[in-house]
């Protein structure tokens, strides 16, 4: 099993968790740890120290995370904590000009064999970029001391080793974005193997999209397949040794796949009125919101023991699925006022759902769930936890054998909305539905268009067309 733990009293200890997000999606998980008081709590014991970074292509989503930790900053000092205790930087990665990303790519490379070329699609900064452009985007900029890029990592090494309590390191994206999951993949190679050597443990997030993004992106079958070869000890050894050690496993804290498709369908659903592109607008930054600061506090919560227990019950390069399911949404099928019956008949109708929602093929089976169930009091959350049990075990978990259902009831602070944070482990890309969709269009593209879509390896000119 993975395991971060030295000794009993060390596992009694907090956390520190500090976070790097990279792209839109990525810098909405530090929007969680940065909204959320858990992180205040931490930072009450004088021994932690707390780093948050967020690294985009151009700074369009980069300054709400920078308001969020302005007021955090306002918080702790009305707290009496010192702000050097947390530390937070926002990378804005210029676009250089298409000649200057050849130069830098072909030195990266070691060879003609470029992946960039002048044929190749370079779009202003907060634009959607490839895969295979952030790649070269972010190593031309890390290359380049003038840029500051290598320097921040430094900066966020330094202050969360400053720490008199241990430290996870998580690096947060989305599978489909072309910027995050392109960076994302050579970023925690930097940050984990290169700079700490693998002394902490680097957890990896990535996020699926929803049916409300649209026809799954070829760029989620090439990331995933990436990852797939990443985590794996047998194809990741092959890797490690016929190039280096520097492209071993950077997730060796573990890697979570977070699914946003329960909550998309329930706040999508009973919700027609209204323009539909302001809707659809409206509804995908809920949605997308309500996974990532979901996510952080389960990730904090406790000290990070509910974090920690799962990742434990998971073995050695084995991913961790993550589904955010939603049942109740505030003013969504079910009114304040309307009677208690109702809201329960919602909740077990939801519930109902999972597996339809789950983007997991029907063969998939778990030997643990970890669910954290959060429900109005008076709702009777005994019952649904009951239900929970009752769904997992009859369409997720393995028959003949041990299996376990770990679930903690909670209390939300909207007493409208009752969700669960559902934990699996053992899966892998290919029982993820989205894989296999995104598989199919992929192998509509040409050979160019399918090297725009990848990112780990190219500057070894290497595609990792087949499946892992």
């Amino acid at each position: 099993m993975t395991s971060t733990e030295t000794n009993d009293k060390d596992s009694q200890l907090p956390y520190c968790l500090n976070v790097i997000g990279i792209g839109r999606s990525g810098a909405g998980y530090v929007d969680g740890l940065l909204r959320t008081g858990e992180i205040e709590d931490i930072l009450l014991d004088p021994r932690a120290r707390i780093s948050a970074m967020v690294v985009d292509i151009g700074s369009k989503y980069l300054s709400r995370p920078e308001d969020y930790a302005d007021t955090l900053k306002c918080r702790l000092e009305e707290q009496g904590i010192p702000g050097d205790n947390f530390n937070f930087q926002s990378v804005c990665l210029d676009v250089p000009k298409s000649s200057d990303l050849i130069t830098s790519t072909t030195a990266l490379s070691g060879s003609k064999k470029n992946w960039i070329n002048k044929k190749t699609d370079i779009p202003e900064a907060g634009s959607h970029f490839a895969r295979a452009v952030a790649k070269a985007i972010y190593n031309t900029a890390y290359a380049d001391d003038s840029t500051g890029l290598s320097e921040a990592l430094d900066i966020f090494i330094a202050h969360l080793k400053k720490s008199e309590l241990k430290s996870r390191i998580m690096v947060c994206f989305n599978l489909a974005g072309g910027t995050g999951s392109g960076i994302a993949l050579d970023l925690a190679q930097h940050l984990a193997n290169e700079k700490l050597g693998g002394e902490m443990p680097v957890i990896g997030v990535g996020q699926l999209p929803h049916s409300g993004d649209g026809d799954t992106s070829p760029n989620v079958f090439a990331s995933l397949n990436e990852l797939a070869y990443i985590s794996n000890n047998e194809k990741n050894a092959s890797v490690t040794k016929n190039l280096d050690e520097d492209y071993s496993n950077p997730f060796k804290g573990g890697f979570f796949i977070t699914n946003t498709e329960h909550s998309w369908q329930r706040l999508t659903s009973y919700t027609p009125t209204g323009v539909q592109e302001v809707r659809d607008r409206f509804r995908q930054e809920v949605t997308n919101k309500f996974t990532q600061d979901s996510f952080m506090r389960f990730a904090l919560r406790d000290s990070d023991s509910a974090l920690r227990q799962v990742i434990n019950s998971a073995d050695e390069g084995q991913w961790i699925y993550y589904n955010l399911a939603k049942f109740t949404h505030p003013g969504v099928q079910v009114l304040p006022g309307e009677p208690i019956s109702k809201w329960r008949r919602v909740i077990d109708q939801w519930i109902d759902h999972l597996d339809d929602f789950s983007g997991l093929k029907k063969e998939f089976r778990t030997q643990t769930a970890d669910v954290h169930l959060h429900v109005p009091r008076e709702l009777g959350s005994e019952h649904f936890g009951e239900k929970i049990t009752q769904r997992l075990t009859d369409s997720f978990l393995k028959t003949g054998g041990k299996s376990n259902i770990n679930i903690a009831h909670h209390e939300f602070f909207d007493h409208l909305t009752s969700y669960a944070d559902i934990s699996m482990t053992g899966i892998s890309q290919g029982d993820l539905n989205q894989f296999w969709e995104a598989h199919d269009g992929y192998l509509k593209l040409s050979s160019e268009e399918q090297k725009m879509c990848h990112s780990w390896l190219l500057d070894k000119d290497v595609v990792l067309s087949k499946v892992a």
